[in-house]
């Protein structure tokens, strides 16, 4: 995270999570869009975007000219099951993580509807 302001994580976050949607196998891809949207982001020329793929998911390593380095984990998550489809739904209407112990949930899925929720106002 380096001292990255709330505001660009999320929007990092946001910007990955889209991208997956809609090109999620190429790591490659990932990571020359990565770098050209960090580079706007942040302000910065030269970063340097490293992408593994681990399973059907990603660990990145973002490196800034000023050293404020981030390391992400983009998970894929699986949709095979009733309950994280159903989790899905509900957390996409919601707007923040507080808002789930006011549904009266079953405690095992406070945790699955939260992995859900729009990190950016979607």
């Amino acid at each position: 995270r380096g001292n990255h302001s709330d505001e660009k994580i999320e929007a990092l976050k946001a910007e990955l999570a889209v991208f997956l949607k809609t090109q999620p196998e190429n790591s490659r891809n990932i990571q020359q869009h990565l770098v050209g949207f960090l580079n706007v982001l942040l302000d910065r020329i030269n970063t340097l975007v490293w992408v593994d793929k681990i399973g059907s998911s990603f660990f990145i390593v973002i490196s800034v000219q000023d050293g404020k380095n981030m390391v992400v984990w983009a998970l894929h998550q699986s949709l095979n099951r009733l309950r994280h489809q159903a989790s899905k739904v509900v957390g996409h209407f919601l707007t923040n993580r507080e808002q789930v112990s006011l549904l009266g949930l079953p405690k095992v899925l406070e945790e699955d509807v939260k992995d859900f929720i729009p990190t950016h106002g979607e």
